[in-house]
């Protein structure tokens, strides 16, 4: 297994982002999908993807946390992306199915995505990442960690990661709820201070 790094998203990094997940694998989310309203998702994804880029390069210059580019360490290349962090820095997670089961505030992190470019997919990345982010928490003070998988480990959720990977990271379930016609639970880690 490759050793990985996240490195947090700010302004140097915004073309690295681009790069990453404005190529049709990520299909034009640029990872706003916890900011911005889902009444028209998919049409703006598809459609007008530049407006997603653009509300998370707007947040990234005010100096907001996105989340983090994963860098292999290896050779520097960027191999993912997670929108990850502090759950206030993502407001629509405050009435989201799963994290809305949840508190929203600072103290608890929240995964909200994890993307994995096509050619370093299959290799243990995303546990990986989720190890990471695990860490990162804990040296930021976090009191918990969540994850909100969907029932299925169908492709059109698979982002969100597994439950069977987060209760082999020490996730628990915390609750869920019916989502349309999928079940999405609320996963989280309490962590111990470091």
């Amino acid at each position: 297994m490759d050793n990985l790094r996240l490195a947090l998203l700010d302004r140097r990094r915004l073309g690295d982002f681009e790069r990453l997940l404005g190529g049709r694998e990520f299909g034009g989310c640029y990872c706003a999908l916890w900011r911005l309203p889902a009444e028209g998702w998919e049409e703006r994804c598809k459609e007008r993807p530049r407006e997603n880029f653009e509300d998370t390069r707007r947040r990234v210059i005010e100096g907001r946390h996105v989340g983090f580019l994963v860098i292999r360490e290896a050779d520097g290349v960027v191999v993912g992306w997670t929108g990850s962090g502090p759950k206030t820095a993502f407001p629509l997670m405050k009435d989201r199915p799963g994290s809305r089961l949840g508190p929203f505030e600072d103290s608890i992190w929240a995964v909200g995505c994890i993307a994995v470019a096509f050619s370093c997919r299959s290799q243990g990345y995303a546990r990986e990442i989720v190890r990471l982010l695990v860490e990162e928490a804990r040296k930021a003070g976090a009191r918990a960690i969540e994850a909100c998988p969907l029932e299925s480990a169908e492709e059109a959720g698979a982002w969100r990661g597994s439950k069977a990977m987060y209760e082999a990271l020490g996730f628990a379930a915390a609750g869920s709820e019916q989502a349309n016609e999928k079940v999405v639970f609320r996963m989280e880690k309490v962590l111990a201070p470091s």
